[in-house]
C-alpha cells in the first residue's frame, strides 16, 4: 500500500475504550497490569494526566467527543427523549474530515442516536450514521463480550473470532485469515485509497460491564480472558476509600438527595470478592485492547503508515470501583469522571505529561487543527495541539461537570472542577421534569438541596465536605459563581441540533 505524503494531511486513529479508569495502565503504575503497546505509544506521546469527561456516562460523553459540544449544548442523553439531527451530525469531526477529504471509517459500539430518515425511522434505527461513513463495521448499543451471539448485531455474525474485541480487530486489518466478510483488502486499511487520507474510529464496549459481566470463559475463548490474572486476585488492592455494601452505614450521599439503590450491573462493588473478580476481567479486557493496539501499530510501520497517523488513546470515562461503597458512574466523583488520554502525533515523537484541564470534548477541535480541517473553532472545546507542541497559550482555570441522566435512580448534578478544588450541587429529584427543563435548572431559579466541596490538595479521595466549613465560605462563593457562569456561557443557544426520537413530526 502506498502511504500519503508524509507532509500531508495526516491520518488519524481514535481508540476509543469503555468505562476504563485512569491509572489502568503499566505506564501509570498500575502493579499488575500488562499494557506493553499502551505503554510503548505513551513514551513517544503526549499524556494528559488530569483528562475529563464532562459528562460521564456513555451517550452524552461519546456524543461529546464527536462533536466537541458540552451534554448542555448537544442535548443527547439517555433520557433526553431526543435524537441528533442529520444537520448536527455532518458537523462532528468525523464528517468535516470526510468533507475535506479523508476516508473514514467506524468500527465497534455506537451510542450516539442520530437522524430520521425517509420511512420515518430515528436513531440507531434511521442508519443515517452508517449511510455517512465511507466504512462501517459498527452497532448500536451495548456489543456484549459475544456479539455475533446477538440478531441485533448480525454486521459481525461472519467473523473469524467470537470475542468482541477480536472481532472489532477483523474490522481494521487482516490480522486473521480471509473470511466471507474480509477477504483480502475488504477491511478497513486494506479498502482504505491509495494515497488518501483516512480516520478510523475504533469504539470498544470494554472494560463496560456489559462486555466483562458477559464473558463466560469459553473452552474456545483466548487464554488471556479465561486465565489471565487469576492467579493475581489476591493481590488486586481496593480502594482507599473502598466500602463493603453491607458495611455502608453513613451513605456518601445523604438518602434524600441519592437513595444508593444502583442497578444489578453494579452489583460488582457489593463485596471484595465480587470486586476482585470484576478488576480481573478489566484488567484481562484492557490487555486485548492493548494487543489490537499492538497490532495496528504494526501493520501502520508495515504499510509505512505510521509516520503521518495521529493516534488517541481515551475512555468514554471512568467509574467507581466501590469508593464510598457506589459503584456505576453518573456521579461526578474522581473515578467517574477522570480518563487516561494519550495522543502520538507524528510530527513530535517525544514524550510528554501536561498538567493541564483538558476534556473529552477537546478531542474533536484537535483533530481538526492537526488535519488543517476548518470548524474546530466552533466548538467548544479547545484545540490541545497548543499544549502538545508546549506553544504559549491562554488555557483554562476550570472545568464544567454535569450529570443529567436521572434514570438509574440518578440525582440531577453540576459543578465545576479546578487544578485544586471540586465543587457540585444536587437538586431535588422531585423537581425532574422533561429532559428540556432540566437543562434550564438552576438558570431558571431552582435551588440545590445538597452540595459538596473538596480540597483535591490534601484530599484527592474526596472524604472531607468543606461546605460547612468557615474557612472555605469565600472559595465556596466562588465556586458556585464559577459553575452558573460556565453553565450560562455553554448552554445551548444554538439553533436545535436535536429532534424527538418519536417518529411523527
Amino acid at each position: 500500500m502506498r502511504a500519503a505524503p508524509a507532509d500531508g494531511p495526516p491520518n488519524i486513529i481514535v481508540v476509543l475504550a469503555d468505562d476504563m479508569r485512569i491509572g489502568d495502565t503499566g505506564f501509570e503504575g498500575h502493579p499488575l497490569i500488562n499494557t506493553p503497546h499502551i505503554d510503548a505509544l505513551a513514551e513517544k506521546s503526549v499524556f494528559f494526566r488530569n483528562a475529563f469527561a464532562t459528562s460521564p456516562i456513555c451517550t452524552p460523553s461519546r456524543t461529546s467527543i464527536l462533536t466537541g459540544l458540552y451534554e448542555r449544548s448537544h442535548g443527547i442523553n439517555f433520557n433526553s427523549d431526543t435524537v441528533m439531527t442529520e444537520e448536527a451530525f455532518l458537523q462532528t469531526y468525523p464528517m468535516r474530515l470526510r468533507e475535506a477529504g479523508y476516508f473514514v471509517g467506524y468500527v465497534g459500539k455506537n451510542h450516539t442516536p442520530v437522524g430520521r430518515n425517509e420511512d420515518g425511522q430515528t436513531g440507531y434505527e434511521s442508519s443515517i450514521m452508517e449511510r455517512h461513513f465511507d466504512y462501517w463495521y459498527g452497532s448500536h448499543r451495548h456489543l456484549g463480550f459475544y456479539p455475533k451471539q446477538n440478531p441485533r448485531h448480525a454486521i459481525f455474525r461472519n467473523a473469524v473470532s467470537h470475542t468482541q474485541i477480536e472481532i472489532l480487530s477483523e474490522g481494521i486489518a487482516n490480522f486473521f485469515e480471509p473470511n466471507e466478510v474480509f477477504e483480502a483488502g475488504a477491511d478497513f486499511l486494506g479498502r482504505r485509497p491509495s494515497g488518501q487520507p483516512y480516520a478510523l474510529l475504533l469504539n470498544f464496549n470494554v472494560p463496560h460491564r456489559a462486555g466483562t459481566g458477559s464473558m463466560k470463559m469459553l473452552p474456545e475463548d483466548d487464554d488471556l480472558y479465561r486465565n489471565a490474572y487469576r492467579d493475581l486476585k489476591d493481590h488486586i488492592v481496593l480502594p482507599n476509600t473502598y466500602v463493603e455494601q453491607s458495611n455502608v452505614v453513613d451513605p456518601k450521599i445523604p438518602e434524600h438527595v441519592y437513595n444508593g439503590e444502583q442497578i444489578a450491573s453494579y452489583h460488582y462493588v457489593h463485596t471484595p470478592d465480587e470486586l476482585r473478580e470484576h478488576e480481573t476481567r478489566v484488567m484481562q479486557t484492557i490487555t486485548g485492547m492493548d494487543r489490537v493496539l499492538g497490532m495496528i501499530v504494526a501493520q501502520l510501520e508495515r504499510d509505512h503508515l505510521l509516520e503521518n497517523t495521529v493516534i488517541v488513546f481515551t475512555s468514554d470515562h471512568g467509574i467507581m470501583a466501590g469508593e464510598h461503597g457506589l459503584g456505576g458512574k453518573s456521579l461526578l466523583y474522581e473515578p467517574s469522571i477522570r480518563v487516561p488520554l494519550i495522543i502520538y502525533d507524528p510530527k513530535r515523537r517525544e514524550g510528554r505529561v501536561r498538567e493541564e484541564l483538558v476534556g473529552l470534548i477537546d478531542i474533536a477541535p484537535t483533530l481538526l487543527e492537526l488535519a488543517g480541517v476548518p470548524g474546530g473553532e466552533e466548538m467548544q472545546g479547545e484545540s490541545l495541539v497548543p499544549l502538545m507542541r508546549s506553544e504559549p497559550t491562554d488555557w483554562r482555570d476550570s472545568l464544567f461537570l454535569e450529570n443529567l441522566m436521572t434514570i438509574q435512580n440518578y440525582p440531577r448534578i453540576e459543578g465545576v472542577r479546578t487544578q485544586e478544588l471540586k465543587y457540585m450541587r444536587y437538586f431535588d429529584r422531585d423537581n425532574d421534569g422533561s429532559y428540556g427543563d432540566m437543562l434550564l435548572g438552576s438558570l431558571s431559579g431552582e435551588h440545590p438541596i445538597y452540595e459538596e466541596l473538596y480540597d483535591l490538595r490534601s484530599d484527592n479521595d474526596e472524604t472531607t465536605n468543606l461546605v460547612e466549613d468557615p474557612d472555605y465560605a469565600d472559595t465556596l462563593v466562588d465556586m458556585r459563581a464559577e459553575t452558573t457562569r460556565l453553565l450560562e456561557q455553554w448552554l445551548n443557544d444554538q439553533p436545535a441540533r436535536t429532534l424527538p426520537k418519536a417518529t411523527q413530526e
